[in-house]
C-alpha cells in the first residue's frame, strides 16, 4: 500500500511560522532545553531536516541581532557551580 502524500513544503512553512511565533512570545530559540517546531519536524521528516536546521539558525541569528543579551541567557557554564 503506498504511503499517503505528505506536503513537505507546507510542513516546513508551518514549522517556520510556529517557530517565529515562539520567538515573538519571547522564547530563547537557542535554549538547548527547548524544542521548536523546526527541530521537531526536522526529526520527523529527514527529507526537510537540512532546510529546517538552516531556517532555525537564521531565526536564532535574527533573534540574537534583535536582543543580543537575551540569546543564550538560559544556560551558562557558570551556572554549573550551583549544582
Amino acid at each position: 500500500m503506498p504511503e499517503p502524500f505528505v506536503d513537505l513544503d507546507a510542513i516546513f512553512n508551518l514549522a517556520v511560522k510556529e517557530t517565529e511565533e515562539l520567538m515573538k512570545l519571547g522564547f530563547d530559540l537557542s535554549d538547548p532545553c527547548a524544542v521548536t517546531s523546526l527541530e521537531w519536524y526536522a526529526n520527523k521528516y529527514p527529507e526537510i531536516a537540512e532546510r529546517c536546521n538552516n531556517a532555525l539558525l537564521e531565526l536564532i541569528e535574527k533573534q540574537a541581532a534583535a536582543i543580543p543579551a537575551f540569546v543564550g541567557a538560559a544556560y551558562s557554564d557558570n551556572d554549573l557551580d550551583s549544582f
